[in-house]
Order: C-alpha cells, then structure tokens, then sequence
C-alpha cells in the first residue's frame, strides 16, 4: 500500500510537471502575440475629424467619396441624401492639412480648380466658415472637418479621422 501511494504521487507529479510546459508554451505564445499586436495610436489634438450633420445618411465615409464631394463632382452621400461641404477658412492650418491629406492639391491647385470649374460650368467652391463646427451643426446634410481638439461629443458625427501629420 506504501509503494501503491508513491506510485500514485510520482505520477501527478509527472503530470503536473507536464503541465507547466503546456502553461509555459501558452504563455510565450501570448508575449509573441501581444509584442507583434499593432500599437493602438494615442488620438493626438491635431488630428483631423471628418463630421456631418447628425441628418447626414451617411455613418462613414471614404477619402476618395470625400474627396470628390469637396471638389462638387459628387452631390449626394452614397447612402442617399444631399450633402454640402463646408470648407474652414483659407489658409488656415485646418484647411491646409485638409487639402493636403483629402484633395492631394496645393492652395494654387486648389485655386486653378475653382476658376476652371466656374468657367466652365459656373459652380462655385464650397461655402466658407471660420467655425465648421458651427456651420455643421446648424445645416442639415453638411460635411466639415475639424481638429480633434476643436470637437464635442455628441453635437456632429464623426465619420472619418485623419491621422495627424508629424
């Protein structure tokens, strides 16, 4: 009976050493896991929010959809629904790193486009509000950008965030 209890407590032993290789394996698996994991961004105060009226169809939108909304040459959401850009004012930093990241035009490019498209079609650039925030909140339909640091919760939807250039 004393051998038959020294075989039974060799035997867990065996098991439980068995088992700590098997946690030992969990656990660097999980520290290679967590080491590779994409690093979430902290949000940074200059990145810029793509907002729209909360009666905006839209609940996102792309840089490409964006992008031509802003350059009239789409005047409705994708979903449905009329949608108007408002663009901040110029050259402010706001409009600059707007136009650099969504349209991919310098302020003379940008320029160029407006006359040539009211020359040939008579459209006019989008309005102009020193305080988007305000106009988007205040037009139903509208599309605006804005600095992280300039947003309020729960007065527009956020329907894009353009990470800050560095």
């Amino acid at each position: 009976m004393f051998f038959l209890n020294l075989r039974d407590i060799a035997e867990t032993e065996r098991k439980r050493q068995r088992g700590k290789g098997h946690t030992l394996l969990l656990a660097g698996i999980a520290a290679l896991i967590f080491l590779h994991a994409p690093k979430a961004r902290a949000e940074d105060p200059n990145d810029i929010l793509i907002i729209a009226n909360q009666s905006a169809s839209a609940s996102q939108v792309s840089p490409d959809v964006l992008r031509d909304i802003f350059l009239k040459k789409r005047t409705a959401w994708p979903s449905g629904g009329k949608v108007t850009p408002v663009n901040a004012s110029p050259g402010s930093e706001l409009r600059n790193g707007f136009r650099k990241q969504i349209l991919k035009m310098t302020a003379d490019e940008e320029r160029q486009y407006w006359q040539d498209l009211k020359i040939r079609k008579g459209a006019a650039e989008p309005p102009v509000f020193s305080q988007p925030l305000r106009a988007v909140f205040h037009l139903k339909g509208s599309v605006s950008y804005v600095f992280r640091s300039q947003y309020k919760e729960g007065v527009v939807k956020v329907l894009l965030v353009i990470p800050a250039v560095k």
